[in-house]
């Protein structure tokens, strides 16, 4: 599928998504057999990290469930950047 932030340009992997609360978020790929979707994180990263289970597979909630016309890309924020940094 193919995904366009509110002003119109493509959402790819690997991009980050600013919701309407303000909230950012990486977009990712996945293939299910003959499948392809992008979506966004649904694991408590934090937990994974902690526990050393960052290489764990991660759980997507598609970007078809999301209403994308007041989401746009964006830069990631330096927490996304730096996991464990504070600023």
């Amino acid at each position: 599928m193919r995904y366009q932030d509110k002003h119109g340009n493509e959402i790819t992997e690997g991009m980050y998504l600013r919701f309407e609360d303000g909230s950012v978020e990486q977009v990712y790929a996945w293939q299910t057999g003959d499948e392809s979707d992008l979506g966004i994180n649904a694991s408590n990263e934090a937990y994974l990290q902690a526990h050393g289970l960052g290489d764990f597979p991660h759980e997507l909630y598609p970007l078809s469930e999301f209403d994308l016309s007041e989401v746009e890309i964006c830069e990631p924020e330096l927490e996304l950047r730096q996991p464990g940094m504070m600023g």
